[in-house]
């Protein structure tokens, strides 16, 4: 009979463990979703990252996506695998805050939203405003997601670069230099002209699976 009650003891020591191990991966997962949640773009309030590439083509009529152009070592490798990696980009009917999308107010720099996905789950989201300057988005970047983890400027004073760093996702928010480009296709080439900057902002995981 004690050989019994000690599985007894076992038996139950392991449904407690199991249950509380899986009360952890719930409650971990919560977690991200939370703030994944929370640090989603104000002027792309109907995306985060994680949703799956099915939705962001059904909000963004519009998006234009290819395949990233992977090398397989096997016809099932591709079949299997060819949507690994898609990136989308979209050149209209979004904004932020009021501020529009650079392609939107420049076509000659037909930059605006890219959102990269991984096995058809967007892991990153970026877009590029028409504005020059990250001081004006300032007022509507603190009062959004609070004080930032990280302030870059140049050696001339001229705000670079602002970082919010969550547990598992950054917000960054960057000064960029912008060529003219002309539109080939599903790709874009170098244009003639001067180079000009704008304002990028991207949500991206801390770490990211390996790129091809």
């Amino acid at each position: 009979m004690p050989y019994c009650r000690s599985l007894s003891v076992t038996w139950k020591r392991g449904v407690m463990l199991g249950a509380l191990a899986a009360f952890s991966t719930i409650l971990g997962r919560i977690a991200e979703a939370t703030e994944a949640s929370s640090i989603r773009s104000p002027g792309l309030n109907t995306d985060q990252l994680g949703e799956s590439l099915k939705k962001f083509r059904s909000l963004h009529t519009d998006a234009k996506c290819i395949v990233r152009p992977i090398e397989w070592s096997d016809e099932r490798s591709f079949k299997t695998n060819w949507l690994l990696w898609v990136d989308c980009s979209l050149e209209k009917g979004v904004s932020f805050e009021g501020q529009e999308l650079l392609a939107r107010s420049d076509p000659d720099r037909p930059f605006g939203v890219f959102a990269s996905f991984y096995k058809r789950k967007l892991i990153e989201l970026s877009y590029t405003l028409s504005t020059t300057s990250i001081e004006d988005l300032l007022p509507i970047l603190h009062r959004v997601y609070g004080k930032p983890d990280q302030v870059t400027r140049s050696a001339a004073g001229i705000l670079d670069s602002v970082t919010w760093a969550y547990h598992k996702v950054n917000l960054d928010v960057e000064l960029v230099p912008i060529s003219p480009a002309v539109v080939d296709g599903n790709f874009l080439r170098i244009g003639k002209g001067l180079v000009g900057n704008a304002v990028r902002i991207r949500i991206r995981p801390r770490t990211t699976p390996p790129h091809p």
